[in-house]
């Protein structure tokens, strides 16, 4: 039988889990209504303060899953669902059974459980130690091969975190690595260029961008980043951009300013609801970009965020996370609205509502020069940082044209 009804927690200001509130759930539709004991700490903040504002009324969710977006960003997606799904003997009845199972796996600080006494305590996280092996075990899954329960085991914890290529967690002291794997049919080295991509718009584009480390595992590049939703017993609260917008369709509309699913509409949340609203509009408008001139067309909504700090009480725009280039495709189309026509991936797109991100047209304009100057550089400093010069040719023909 599907769980309908479950108890929701997040962390206080200390790192301790509270009882924020219930979640009902029905295919179809669901509710959220916070707890009284949540809604009475002087330091109590909102789940997600565009749908789910601080109040004692009952939140309906009207979508396939019956729940709102924020908790189901820490949800699996393909790659922690086949582990779940190998690693328990039935398949999770309906989403809530799903978020339960997995609670702690994901990111962010939610936590799920059947008791509002108590959050369910997450399995405790592989270490660097395990690297070799857990290479090893994430490499026979992409390969369909049969694995032992004790190599699911191992690479069962923090494997929620989204996307589908094969990833884990992994502590260092208290410091939390997300480390990503090759897959044997890539068309290029992807660890390095990930490592290439995010380096390059941490120190020639000066945006804000976890620690990143590439790592030889048995022979094969990795890629590694700091996990920026907080350390080990003080996590920070996460929602996607996905979830802010709360769309269940995405409908192409031409004029970006009138698109829920868009920069434009991420600027303006980010301007309602940030502390430093006007460096995290900078730092996006920058971000889309970079994403426009590199050609990562996978820029979804899912992959922008904002963090909520428990500490000071402020959002802000998180970190940057999986930007780079998307190879052997040019589709002339982002993954969300980016101005005046629409997706279209171009400067002149972007710099149509530069205004919303709070830029003046010089300013605007001067940073998208910037971005494009500095991608001149970028086969140099792939070639530099050990990329072949066949992967350097391949990535480049993702780039916008203009720069080729």
């Amino acid at each position: 039988m599907a769980y309908e009804l479950a108890y929701v927690f997040a962390a206080s200001p200390t790192g301790e889990q509270h009882f924020a509130g219930t979640l009902e759930s029905k295919t179809g539709t669901g509710t959220f209504t916070y707890a009284a004991s949540w809604l009475a700490n002087d330091w109590a903040y909102p789940l997600d303060p565009l749908n789910l504002p601080l109040s004692t009324k009952r939140y309906r969710a009207l979508n396939k899953h019956g729940l709102f977006g924020v908790f189901c960003d820490a949800a699996p997606d393909d790659w922690g669902t086949r582990i779940m799904l190998l690693r328990h003997e039935h398949a999770p009845a309906n989403e809530l059974e799903r978020l339960i199972r997995t609670s702690g796996g994901g990111v962010g600080c939610l936590r799920y459980s059947l008791s509002r006494g108590q959050a369910k305590v997450p399995a405790p996280l592989p270490t660097m130690q395990h690297l070799h092996d857990l290479a090893k075990a994430a490499e026979k899954l992409e390969l369909k091969h049969k694995l032992a329960p004790e190599e699911l085991a191992l690479l069962e914890p923090g494997s929620s975190m989204g996307g589908a290529r094969p990833k884990v967690t992994v502590a260092d002291d208290e410091t939390r690595w997300l480390v990503k794997f090759a897959k044997a049919w890539d068309l290029v080295d992807v660890p390095l260029l990930e490592y290439c991509s995010m380096q390059f718009l941490k120190d020639v584009l000066g945006l804000n961008v976890p620690e990143t480390r590439l790592i030889n595992v048995g022979g094969k590049n990795a890629f590694a980043i700091v996990r920026f939703d907080g350390v080990a017993n003080s996590p920070k609260h996460f929602i996607s951009a996905n979830s802010l917008f709360n769309q269940d369709r995405i409908r192409p509309i031409e004029d970006s300013k009138r698109n829920p699913y868009s920069y434009c509409n991420l600027a303006s949340i980010i301007r309602k609801h940030c502390s430093n609203f006007k460096e995290d509009n900078k730092e996006l408008f920058m971000r889309m970009v970079a994403n426009i001139v590199m050609g990562n067309t996978d820029d979804h909504a899912r992959n922008h965020a904002l963090l909520f700090d428990i500490t000071t009480a402020k959002w802000q725009l998180s970190p940057a996370y999986d930007m780079l280039p998307i190879v052997a495709t040019r589709s002339g189309l982002q993954a969300m609205g980016v101005g005046e026509h629409g997706a279209k991936a171009t400067l002149e797109n972007a710099l149509s509502y530069a205004n919303l991100f709070g830029l003046k047209t010089a300013e605007a304009q001067a940073l998208c020069q910037k971005v494009s100057n500095a991608y001149t550089g970028w086969p140099d400093y792939c070639l530099q940082n050990g990329m072949q010069a066949a992967d350097v040719q391949l990535v480049q023909g993702a780039m916008l044209n203009e720069l080729n």
